[in-house]
């Protein structure tokens, strides 16, 4: 599976209504996007803790209202301004539904508001829901919709409480899968087998060396056969920032279709 990151964020603005517009006109299997509420209460699509970087206003977006944001546009990966809009959630899902998976990221706050929302359209398996908690806290927090909604725990190698989580997780709930983070060297890395085994997906990110022991996007510009190592340690979900480059690398090798 690819997942475009932020959206095709090379297309369009990172976490805008086309950034998710060009991942499905790609074919991509599903788009991560990032949330963030605004001061009267609506989830709305944003990266950092600041509205700076990304739209022509400065502050959190907890300080301004929707309509507030609305009057605000998107930069593009230059910084250059668009004419773009900061998108609400439910802008997203009206574009997304039935078209593409999406995984909420920087959401771990609102898995609770978010659910609701999406039941209501019928679109829970297009959603996946991600966090850092243990079982045990994630049980605490969302027990009552943990078998409606499809949850990937993160988890840092080389990290013991996070090795932990591993086993909690797959002892007591049927979860979608787990996203790790290597490092920058395999010193860390572990055998996916068994969790694979157990029809359990592994996610790796692309996007950055320390994601993916150096094995990361920018390679690929130079020699593709750098996604190889994702398919040699069993990894079949990659979340990445140039995904025309990695779909053409998995289509040359008969594993996308």
């Amino acid at each position: 599976m690819v997942v475009a990151h932020r959206g095709d964020w090379r297309e369009a603005p990172e976490n805008s209504v086309w950034a998710v517009k060009k991942a499905i006109e790609k074919g991509i299997d599903m788009a991560e996007i990032d949330l963030a509420m605004t001061k009267d209460s609506v989830l709305i699509l944003m990266h950092d803790n600041t509205i700076d970087r990304t739209t022509t206003g400065k502050g959190k977006p907890s300080d301004f209202t929707l309509a507030e944001i609305k009057k605000l546009h998107l930069r593009d990966g230059l910084g250059v301004e668009t004419q773009m809009q900061v998108p609400t959630l439910q802008e997203i899902l009206d574009v997304s539904e039935g078209k593409i998976l999406l995984n909420l990221d920087k959401g771990f706050d609102y898995i609770k508001q978010v659910y609701p929302l999406v039941k209501k359209r019928n679109m829970l398996d297009q959603i996946l829901f991600k966090g850092h908690e243990s079982y045990t806290e994630f049980n605490q927090k969302y027990g009552d919709i943990k078998n409606e909604i499809h949850y990937m725990p993160i988890i840092k190698l080389g990290n013991d409480e996070d090795l932990k989580k591993i086993s909690e997780y797959i002892k007591n709930y049927k979860i979608y899968g787990f996203e790790f983070t290597i490092g920058s060297t395999e010193k860390d890395l572990i055998n996916f087998k068994e969790i694979r085994d157990k029809k359990m997906k592994i996610w790796v990110n692309s996007l950055w060396p320390h994601h993916n022991a150096g094995n990361n996007d920018d390679l690929v510009l130079e020699n593709p056969n750098v996604y190889d190592w994702y398919i040699n340690k069993g990894v079949n979900i990659i979340q990445t920032d140039r995904p025309k480059e990695l779909i053409n690398y998995l289509k040359n090798k008969k594993l996308y279709y």
